[in-house]
């Protein structure tokens, strides 16, 4: 979700939609709609983490009486309790940015994972499938579906999908440098994968996952701790603790006072 959110949130000028960008050029074909230029102070307010703000100026838009997107604006609304992690709140304000403009794609996207953190999984998944079919396929919706496909319990489609967001995210970039954001990206859809691995008992393809996982964003402290557990299973005792000694870092650095 990272590149989605960067180009949501970092795009946020008047004439523009708050869409999921893409470098390939394929990715051209999706259509997306303007968001209205009178919303634009809302959702640079988002970009600032000004949720409530954002929020009040989504409503006075709503309230002005001549508000040609509702649609958008309950988006906006939808998207500022999104990035709250208030999931129930931002559903009900996706479920009626659908229903008065089904045509702005970018709901489905967001009310997808939303879906998928209240668990409510086939509705995510039909969330997820609604975004997919308006444009070519993109990583972060292809891993939301393997998301859902584990949590279902259909591992065989849960890995497909998180090959497939492997190899399009990896299709993105241009250089043979990955850009931090795709880093950290993939770093999650590998440690998904060595999920899969996980369950169908094979610690050896888990461990290489999680290998790859922690060298694209050694950051992301649970793929250490996993790759920690998958080691001591594996036999490799120093091996384990050396990678918890990771992850507790890496958890210490990522809940010290200042970060979001």
């Amino acid at each position: 979700m990272i590149l989605i959110l960067a180009g949501l949130l970092a795009g946020a000028a008047p004439q523009q939609a708050p869409a999921a960008p893409s470098p390939s050029p394929s990715a051209d074909t999706r259509k997306v709609p303007t968001l209205d230029a009178r919303l634009s102070n809302a959702f640079r307010l988002i970009k600032a983490g000004r949720y409530a703000q954002a929020r009040r100026a989504a409503e006075d838009y709503l309230r002005s009486g001549n508000a040609t997107h509702p649609g958008q604006a309950q988006f906006i609304l939808g998207l500022s309790y999104h990035r709250e992690r208030l999931y129930e709140s931002a559903h009900a304000r996706f479920a009626e940015a659908v229903a008065l403009e089904p045509g702005y794609v970018t709901t489905y996207f967001f009310h997808g994972f939303t879906l998928l953190n209240l668990g409510r999984l086939d509705e995510a998944r039909k969330a997820l499938e609604s975004y997919l079919a308006q444009g070519p396929e993109d990583p972060e919706a292809v891993f939301g579906l393997g998301l859902v496909a584990l949590e279902q319990d259909r591992v065989d489609d849960a890995e497909q999908a998180f090959v497939r967001a492997i190899a399009l995210a990896r299709g993105r970039e241009v250089g043979p440098v990955f850009s931090p954001g795709l880093r950290e990206d993939l770093s999650r859809y590998e440690a998904r994968l060595a999920d899969v691995h996980l369950r169908r008992g094979d610690p050896q393809k888990a461990r290489a996952d999680l290998e790859r996982s922690v060298e694209l964003w050694p950051a992301h402290f649970e793929p250490w701790h996993k790759l920690a557990l998958v080691l001591r299973r594996l036999g490799d005792a120093a091996g384990a603790e050396r990678a918890q000694a990771r992850a507790d870092e890496a958890f210490r650095r990522r809940t010290a006072p200042g970060q979001p």
